[in-house]
């Protein structure tokens, strides 16, 4: 399946240090494994009209980690998924109604969390399902919730996909990438 992304980056704030050439690369990895997972989802045409909105949402605490996720895409321009273009979006999260308004505003198909919110994965998955928007998180933030993981392990990173809250967020993913992930329901 073609993929292609076509990226709006927003300008990292001056008191973050600037991510490393190392890590770009690799946040550019997890950026091909997240826009390869999009693919999959048969509901795309359905869902968006358009680019494809993808988002980085982070607390106050993980801007070094969303500057990351930023590198990554600057890195991969011009990558489609299903034939439309990407562009990304960065989000301060604040509070759940905040976060659901710019969720909306982006017409968001997908949010990046990261792993300083994995205390508000409750807060997130709320939104996240009210307004069909796919999520990728944590291993611990899919256990509790969110939609997909890449998790990198020692010969290759692992997806991890939580089908019950995929569906709940309007998720319809081909059995392709089912067969390569790990399925995981929710922590009781």
């Amino acid at each position: 399946m073609r993929i292609a992304i076509a990226v709006l980056l927003l300008l990292a704030s001056a008191a973050h240090a600037e991510p490393t050439d190392a890590e770009a690369k690799a946040s550019a990895r997890q950026v091909l494994i997240a826009l390869r997972i999009l693919s999959y989802d048969k509901a795309l045409a359905d869902r968006t009209e358009g680019p494809v909105t993808i988002a980085v949402v982070s607390g106050a605490t993980a801007r070094d980690e969303r500057d990351r996720w930023q590198a990554g895409f600057s890195r991969v321009p011009k990558v489609k998924v299903g034939g439309r273009s990407v562009r990304f979006v960065a989000i301060d999260y604040t509070t759940r109604k905040a976060f659901g308004e710019a969720l909306h505003k982006h017409a968001a198909y997908a949010v990046i969390v990261t792993s300083d919110l994995d205390a508000k994965v409750g807060e997130i998955r709320t939104e996240t399902r009210a307004r069909r928007t796919i999520s990728f998180g944590s291993e611990r933030a899919l256990r509790s919730g969110l939609s997909v993981a890449s998790v990198p392990r020692q010969e290759r990173d692992e997806i991890l996909i939580n089908l019950e809250a995929s569906r709940a967020e309007g998720a319809r993913f081909g059995a392709g990438l089912l067969q390569l992930a790990k399925i995981v329901e929710d922590a009781p």
